[in-house]
């Protein structure tokens, strides 16, 4: 079996299933709002929904527009990554790799859209109760799946200037 469809079937799922099995965790042991803090003043476990996209973008419209917009978005992402995969030359090892991190966290954000209508976030990085601007400083909550996405495009990234040398 070629390494680009090994990448796909042992990543994703692999994304998939730890997102979720931490996603359960946090849902079972943290009640909703609440939170751990692991690094104070820096990092925390914490238990909250999150109806929209990255950063909460789109979580303003109607769950009646918003939902299956998401669900379209993403059945779309796969069939276009699928197809790219297939057409993936055996070389571009990293770029499969990359695109079997998204599928997976694809499939984690989305069983919780389709389960309970909002994504389970609980990883809050922060620096402390610094301000700036009036503003904490502070990453929004993210999960499993939002970290193989952003590490995906961190190693697209990369990729694309390894092949500009």
């Amino acid at each position: 079996m070629q390494f680009k469809y090994k990448c796909l079937l042992i990543i994703a799922p692999l994304i998939f299933f730890f997102d979720q099995l931490a996603k359960y965790l946090i849902s079972a042991k943290i009640p909703f709002g609440g939170g751990i803090s692991i690094i104070p003043g820096y990092f925390d476990i914490v238990h909250y929904t999150n109806s929209g996209a990255a950063f909460g973008m789109l979580s303003g419209i109607k769950s009646t527009w918003r939902v299956p917009f998401f669900y379209v978005v993403s059945v779309a992402a796969l069939i276009a990554i699928i197809i790219y995969v297939v057409k993936l030359p055996e070389t571009e090892r990293l770029m499969a790799a990359a695109l079997s991190l998204v599928v997976g966290g694809i499939f984690g954000n989305g069983l919780d859209r389709l389960r309970l209508g909002a994504v389970t976030d609980f990883l809050s990085v922060h620096m402390g109760d610094k301000v700036l601007w009036g503003m904490r400083l502070e990453w929004p909550a993210f999960n499993v799946a939002d970290s193989a996405i952003t590490i995906a495009m961190a190693l697209l990234i990369i990729g694309t200037f390894k092949k500009q040398k």
